[in-house]
């Protein structure tokens, strides 16, 4: 089973989000802004984040940078998700979904990043 952290400013997409990875087997926790998503990862072994770009307080943009320099998290594989028609281009993400996203394209991204995170180093 997975654990995957997903980090949204609305309570409706979160609840959605959560819905749909449950019905995959996947173990869900739950943040709504970037400082409480870093409280969480700091606790707590998690597989792939799934985050909003943009939201108040530290959004998506700047939890994946924190992430992506820290080396106890940047193994975690990161998808972001926005309503924005063009992703931020200095983020080092590993997938982008426009919203609003179809969840059977969710769960095939999240399956597809955490089976790359599993693959061997060639």
């Amino acid at each position: 089973m997975k654990t995957v952290l997903l980090v949204d400013d609305d309570p409706a997409t979160i609840e959605a989000w959560t819905l749909s990875m449950q019905g995959e087997d996947c173990n869900v926790l739950c943040a709504f802004d970037g400082n409480k998503a870093l409280s969480i990862l700091g606790e707590q072994s998690v597989d792939i984040v799934v985050s909003d770009w943009m939201m108040p307080g530290l959004g998506g943009a700047l939890l994946c940078q924190t992430m992506k320099n820290d080396a106890s998290l940047a193994h975690i594989p990161f998808l972001m998700i926005s309503g924005h028609p063009n992703p931020p281009a200095f983020v080092s993400y590993d997938g982008y979904l426009r919203k609003p996203v179809d969840v059977g394209t969710l769960i095939a991204a999240v399956n597809r990043l955490c089976a790359a995170k599993k693959r061997p180093p060639y």
